[in-house]
């Protein structure tokens, strides 16, 4: 199976994981600003980008994915399936120690991942839950299906899979941080700052390469970038689209740039009025003059999307099934079918809390009105957008980080999704992820993906009508940084010039 080959192929590179640094490059104190939230720091939970990165500086994945999408051993070293991909094996890392002194063993494995079910956590609605978690030593572990799950490992990159230890009292994990991870958090003051300390005993030899860590909160994008520039801050993660010209233009900064499987959407709530009316969504999908987003929002950065997660350079993106193109007839037609021949009044939310937004949000807004698609655009602080915005208004404005295909899905559409942003449910939706589980091959992936593609095309629960790069602002000093497919951060081999 091709599935098989690639995870003996990556299994095989782990062994060769060398230190690319050395003590006497680690120095100094690198600053990141980002945007001021704060949800949870308990893996299983973090919803917004300070969360997210501070797991992702703290603690350790079974299973890493790099910036150009190969996959890195971490606390496996190895691992293999069965033959039906129903049971999964994994050789664990010995010689490793959480930040308070306990042993990292299979236990602590079995504990996250129980953790995952018990919490709810978003990552539940892309990994199946194992019939039976079983330590057959303390440095292996098995996982057991009942059934093909050929995706796991999709599951395992993700940041709420990160490994916590066993016998700490979970409440603390809201506030405090007990990881195996490159850095130890010593200090969270909620929308100011969180203070790290190297971990110098990271088991993996070399990294990181500074000494200390802060993210630094910053309540803007434009106070972010005059940060940057002041030198106050070292890193801007994410770094919006506006801000990318005067960046490049300073002296002092520069961008990265990198393509990613990262969009922008529309979630509407299904469930609601008008947005229960399938006519409707199909004309706000008529009314979305996608070039225009593209230009106006991102600068012409990025790409078409075609109201579903799967880029047309993955090989399972089916071309046969695209929404129509801007066509303000088409919506008119439909608004009229809908019971609505003299249009219809919409409040679309929105904050500056990651990517163009609120320019996407402006840009739909002026291209529909032609329609009778009347939007109002109401602007949330960043700091409580995802907490009290997103998930529970019935029309939205989100982005995304890039998936593989199957968590891309998986993640947002299956009935009861913990981020199912749109409430959306379909029987036939349910049933081909069901299937796409037990697919290793692609000449089946690419079917079942394709129908699902169509299908949500057609019914469009979300219209995503770009692809966006993922940017990141830094000094001109700071060296080993990359963007991420995913949009998330790896700081373990950033260093000073």
């Amino acid at each position: 199976m091709r599935l098989l080959m690639m995870i003996a192929l990556v299994a095989v590179m782990g062994t060769l994981i060398a230190a690319c640094g050395s003590d006497d490059e680690s120095s100094g104190t690198l600053r990141v600003g980002m945007l001021a939230d704060y949800n949870t720091i308990d893996p299983p939970n973090v919803l917004g980008l300070p969360d997210i990165v501070t797991v992702q500086a703290a603690y350790d994945v079974l299973v890493m994915r790099n910036p150009d999408l190969t996959l890195q051993p971490m606390l496996a070293t190895s691992w293999e399936p069965n033959a039906d991909a129903s049971e999964w094996t994994f050789n664990l890392r010995q010689g490793v120690k959480f930040s308070h002194g306990k042993e990292f063993t299979a236990e602590d494995v079995i504990f996250t991942f129980n953790r995952l079910f018990e919490k709810e956590s978003p990552l539940a609605s892309v990994m199946a839950k194992p019939t039976a978690m079983v330590a057959v030593d303390d440095h292996t572990v098995r996982f057991e299906f009942g059934r093909p799950n050929a995706v796991l490992l999709e599951s395992l990159v993700k940041y709420h899979a990160h490994i916590t230890p066993s016998d700490v009292d979970p409440a603390r994990f809201a506030l405090e941080t007990f990881g195996t991870g490159p850095f130890q958090m010593t200090e969270l003051i909620i929308g100011e700052h969180a203070v790290f300390e190297r971990n110098k005993d990271y088991w993996w030899e070399g990294h990181p390469l500074v000494d200390r860590l802060e993210f630094i909160f910053l309540t803007s994008p434009e106070a972010r970038a005059e940060a940057l520039k002041a030198g106050t801050i070292d890193v801007i993660y994410d770094l919006d689209i506006a801000s990318i010209q005067t960046l490049e233009d300073h002296p002092d900064t520069k961008v990265i740039v990198a393509p990613s499987g990262s969009y922008m959407n529309l979630a509407m709530d299904v469930r609601e009025a008008p947005f229960d009316n399938i006519l409707v969504r199909k004309a706000m999908q008529a009314a979305t003059d996608r070039e225009a987003i593209l230009q106006g929002a991102q600068f012409g950065r990025g790409g078409i999307a075609f109201d579903h997660p799967i880029a047309p350079t993955d090989p399972v993106f089916n071309p046969a099934c695209k929404p129509p193109g801007y066509d303000i007839e088409l919506a008119k037609s439909l608004l009229a079918q809908a019971g609505f021949p003299d249009g219809i009044d919409v409040t679309l939310h929105t904050a500056t809390a990651g990517a163009a937004m609120v320019e996407m949000a402006t840009v739909f807004k002026e291209r529909a009105a032609p329609a009778g698609i009347n939007v109002t655009i109401e602007v949330a602080p960043e700091e409580n957008y995802w907490a009290d915005i997103w998930l529970k208004k019935p029309f939205t404005t989100v982005w995304w980080g890039g998936r593989p295909p199957y968590e891309a899905i998986s993640v947002v559409y299956p009935t009861g999704a913990p981020w199912g942003e749109s409430y959306y449910s379909n029987a036939r939706v349910d049933e081909l992820l069901e299937i796409a589980l037990g697919q290793g091959e692609l000449a089946d992936q690419i079917e079942t993906f394709g129908e699902l593609q169509c299908i949500l095309v057609d019914e469009v629960p979300r219209i995503i009508p770009v692809f966006r790069p993922v940017s990141l602002g830094v000094r001109n000093n700071v060296l080993g940084i990359e963007p991420m497919w995913d949009a998330t951060m790896i700081l373990h081999n950033v260093y000073f010039e």
